[in-house]
């Protein structure tokens, strides 16, 4: 904004419009003339306040506070309001890197009201269920769900995930999982989206399942959700079937492109078309794997154990396995119990690795405990409380 004067007039000077305020020969327009100041500017005596509060109330560094502080569009910097946020955050159990973390992401909620925004959504959260620590950690993270309302979006929200799920535990779990099922309007995603797996005939008790399971996949676009829909169906799977929204999980986890790569990297290690789309059927979220983690594990099993890619198309669900903390140890177990003429078959070593830890424990490892004595030491805290943690060594 600019002022000028021509012959006793102020000019305002804005988006090259020019318009007559007043005759300067008014005293009290020339004080407030020289009072107004840029909007969307703080003044630099005032900014350092700001600075100051942002670093010894707020726990940011200096080098975080410079930069929050042009985001603060608040002239007039004073320090009653975010004092009283502080407190109240800090009464809540809000620790200092919490409050940093906070601040740093969204300063606006310095400025908030105490009673009138803060305290209901909060009183909301935990008459639902929602921990301390669930709130600090969704306040951090979407703090834009505290300028939402609480009648039009923050309940309806909560209503219409519970109309699923049945009971606030549940919801908790959801929220837990996928922020966006706040901060995000019912009606711009979820709805829309559960009513186009319902006109799919997905059951509402698998749509349940998958809101539990990839919340997030209810707040794709409805174009992303139709194309992944049919890419679920060109598969095989019918809406129908229990498996139908794990492979839509398993598709929604990748765009494309990575979908292709990692059929072209199972094609190199000799799976046909055929092979990777039966293996999908089987367990379709081997392909949610990583690129770097399956490139790993196939190198392990075709060229370490010299397996047969068919036999891994059989049993996709090896490609998902840890190699360092069930599919290693559990070969080597394998491998000594061959040692001492133990009659294992191939056929043993893979129902081995389809074992719980727990079953693993008690069917081989104390079983064979004469032919494994460091195995079974290794582990034997574990026996005692009947479970196997992750101890086992590959060395």
């Amino acid at each position: 904004m600019m002022f000028r004067s021509f012959n006793s007039h102020v000019f305002q000077i804005r988006n090259n419009y020019v318009v007559v305020l007043q005759n300067l020969q008014n005293p009290s327009l020339l004080r407030f003339i020289s009072q107004i100041s840029e909007p969307n500017h703080v003044p630099q005596s005032e900014a350092t306040t700001a600075v100051d509060f942002l670093i010894n109330s707020c726990g940011l560094s200096m080098e975080k506070a410079n930069s929050v502080v042009k985001k603060i569009n608040h002239p007039n910097f004073k320090t009653q309001n975010p004092n009283s946020v502080l407190d109240y955050l800090k009464s809540i159990g809000f620790s200092k890197t919490h409050i940093a973390k906070l601040i740093s992401t969204y300063p606006a909620l310095l400025f908030s009201s105490v009673e009138r925004t803060l305290k209901p959504k909060l009183h909301l959260f935990k008459e639902r269920g929602f921990s301390d620590a669930l709130i600090a950690d969704l306040m951090v993270f979407r703090p834009t769900v505290f300028f939402r309302g609480l009648k039009s979006q923050i309940i309806p929200s909560l209503e219409c995930i519970k109309s699923f799920v049945q009971t606030d535990e549940n919801v908790v779990r959801v929220v837990k999982r996928s922020f966006y099922m706040l901060t995000n309007s019912p009606g711009s995603r979820f709805q829309p989206n559960v009513c186009i797996l319902r006109e799919c005939n997905v059951p509402d008790s698998r749509i349940a399942h998958l809101i539990m399971s990839q919340p997030n996949i209810l707040q794709l676009k409805a174009v992303a959700l139709k194309e992944a829909i049919d890419k679920v169906k060109e598969l095989g799977f019918q809406p129908e079937m229990r498996m139908f929204t794990v492979a839509l999980h398993a598709v929604c986890s990748m765009s494309k492109s990575t979908w292709d790569r990692k059929v072209k990297l199972l094609k190199e290690w000799g799976w046909s078309d055929e092979q990777i789309v039966y293996g999908f059927k089987k367990a379709p979220l081997f392909m949610a794997c990583s690129e770097k983690k399956m490139n790993l594990v196939l190198d392990y099993f075709l060229k370490t154990l010299k397996w047969d890619a068919s036999v891994l198309s059989e049993n996709p669900i090896c490609l998902s396995y840890s190699l360092k903390m069930r599919v290693m140890p559990r070969v080597k177990v394998y491998k000594i119990l061959m040692e001492n003429k133990v009659p294992i078959t191939e056929k043993e070593l893979l129902n081995m690795f389809f074992m719980t830890e727990e079953r693993f424990l008690k069917n081989v490892v104390v079983k064979y405990k004469d032919f494994l004595p460091d195995f079974y030491k290794s582990c034997k805290g574990d026996v005692e409380k009947g479970r196997l943690g992750t101890k086992i060594s590959i060395d």
